[in-house]
């Protein structure tokens, strides 16, 4: 898998994650699919070590950091929507 394709995959799981995971009332919902994405992303850094750069890593590091941030920021969105009710 090249790095355009797991970029475009990462996007797709951060605007679901903020707008529709993190949307139920239990916090530990939204938190699936993120531990899923860091799951398969150590598998393919793994797998692909010797031939991975600084930049890559980096950008590894960064991709596994997002939907955890996205998780968090949907739930607080999600929670003010909720006592607002």
């Amino acid at each position: 898998m090249n790095l355009i394709t797991l970029g475009l995959i990462g996007l797709v799981i951060f605007v679901l994650e903020e707008l529709v995971f993190s949307a139920s009332r239990y916090f530990w919902v939204g938190g699936i699919v993120p531990v899923l994405w860091t799951v398969f992303l150590a598998y393919v850094v793994v797998l692909h070590a010797a031939n991975l750069t600084i930049p890559e890593y980096c950008l590894a590091i960064i991709a596994v950091i997002i939907p955890y941030v996205c998780w968090g920021n949907g739930f607080q969105h999600h929670a003010g929507r909720r006592q607002s009710r």
